[in-house]
């Protein structure tokens, strides 16, 4: 029972640290030069997951900068909206699936303390 709850806890932070990462990413669409960034879960020997950030180093697309006297090329951020999009939806459905497993564990042990009285 406990380690349903510590399992549900553990994937509310990775999930809630997945929903943080995108929308920095989101934020800086517009960042020349911005590298997005990836969560990864990571399994826990004790149970849970562990959210880990790495750092996308692709290249963004590059343009031609015409303002002022001499045009040079600048890179873009490597941020896709819709995969951004797509993230977003998921880690918003994780999150709600882990807190629905949470609700659950702690219906399931008040019956038991209830069966005890």
């Amino acid at each position: 029972m406990l380690s349903a709850i510590h399992s549900a806890l553990s994937g509310l932070a990775a999930f809630e640290k997945e929903i943080e990462v995108t929308a920095h990413n989101v934020a800086n669409v517009n960042t020349n030069g911005f590298k997005k960034s990836r969560t990864e879960f990571v399994a826990v020997a004790t149970g849970g997951v562990l959210p880990v950030v790495q750092k996308d180093d692709s290249a963004g697309p590059t343009v031609l900068n015409n303002s002022g006297y001499n045009p040079a090329l600048v890179e873009l951020s490597n941020v896709d909206l819709g995969d951004e999009a797509v993230n977003q939806i998921l880690a918003q459905r994780g999150f709600e699936a882990n807190l629905r497993t949470l609700h659950t564990a702690d219906e399931m042990l008040g019956t038991i303390l209830d069966m005890k009285k």
